[in-house]
């Protein structure tokens, strides 16, 4: 399965607005790769039962977004 992109919002306050742009600039990259790599960070800092946790609603959320893409071209075989 293909990683698909998705554009999510969010709604943050004026200071942690302008603390995210900040420091997507100090470390030079997109705001997107800046939230990218601070999701991971704090995942790579869950405990072993959270993270098995985490696991199954990740897996959940890709079935479900599985099924509708395929609900959407009209294949329900893959």
């Amino acid at each position: 399965m293909t990683a698909k992109n998705y554009v999510t919002s969010i709604s943050v306050n004026n200071t942690t607005r302008n603390k995210f742009i900040a420091l997507s600039n100090i470390y030079e990259v997109t705001q997107k790769d800046l939230l990218s790599s601070l999701v991971d960070k704090e995942i790579a800092q869950l405990s072993s039962k959270d993270k098995s946790n985490f696991a199954f609603i990740l897996k959940a959320i890709e079935i479900k977004d599985s099924f509708k893409n395929n609900k959407k071209r009209g294949n329900y075989n893959e």
